[in-house]
């Protein structure tokens, strides 16, 4: 009777070979399908964030938030909340979900900056412009341009009258970008921003000192760029270098950066 024949060694490898070669074909593949797959995700929740600010417009008759410093109503997460509930998905996106403590804002104990791959994070407890209730991080941020600036007793800010959007039906207001990928809640971009510099880490980019800035948006989260929604609720990706090409603004003017961000490609 014959004993059943065995694989050789140089079967085995032969077939261990094979196995290497596939696996070195396909995990590129899949990460690329991933990241597609993260960045259509990304662009829907910001859809939904569009839709909810022409549904506060729709109730404010044509108005836009009105900003307030020190005020619960500061932030999108607070004004809009009538209009949303799923915060964990409408906030977050997915290539930016987990939030890294190592870019404190300074501002509370828990409040950290976000990064290109990691989610930004208020400290509610000690925020008085936070809702006890809320969960405090997202990977989002409002261009605070388009928001009505009041003083405490309620009239214009002076600083920013003629600037600021204020109304859904504006002229340009399918041009003026409304919230995108961030590494905090909120920023008030210029064109005029300086162009960050190489840095060995993330956090001596962008921190306390400039997180206002454009620089608050410039990263390649989703291929080169980031996703924004825009006035008209569109959402389309934006290039980091385009970034300064956009309407933040009444008084934005294109700004042509050329390729010094061509280094902007380790995170």
């Amino acid at each position: 009777m014959l004993k059943p024949k065995g694989f050789t060694l140089i079967e085995l490898l032969v077939v261990i070979a094979i196995i290497v070669l596939l696996t070195a074909i396909l995990v590129p593949v899949l990460s690329t399908a991933r990241k597609q797959v993260q960045g259509t995700v990304c662009m829907a929740a910001l859809k939904q964030w569009g839709l909810c600010y022409q549904l506060y417009a729709a109730d404010y008759d044509s108005r836009l938030p009105f900003y307030m410093g020190g005020t619960v109503n500061t932030t999108y997460m607070e004004t809009l909340r009538p209009y949303y509930s799923d915060t964990d998905k409408m906030r977050t996106c997915p290539a930016a979900t987990k939030v890294l403590t190592g870019n404190p804002t300074g501002l509370q104990a828990q409040s950290y900056f976000g990064y290109t791959r990691n989610a930004w994070q208020i400290d509610v407890a000690q925020a008085g412009w936070m809702a006890d209730t809320d969960w405090g991080s997202g990977s989002f941020g409002e261009n605070s341009w388009i928001r009505d600036v009041l003083e405490q007793g309620g009239a214009q800010s002076s600083p920013h009258l003629g600037k600021t959007w204020m109304t859904i039906d504006a002229g340009n207001i399918k041009d003026a970008p409304f919230i995108a990928d961030a590494r905090w809640n909120n920023a008030w971009p210029t064109n005029s921003h300086p162009i960050p510099a190489s840095t060995a880490a993330e956090e001596q980019m962008y921190n306390i000192g400039n997180w206002s800035q454009i620089v608050c948006y410039v990263m390649r989260r989703h291929k080169d760029g980031v996703n924004v929604c825009f006035g008209d609720g569109t959402v389309r990706g934006v290039r980091a270098e385009d970034l300064w090409t956009l309407r933040w603004n009444r008084e934005s003017s294109r700004t042509d950066v050329g390729d010094a961000l061509h280094w902007l490609t380790r995170w």
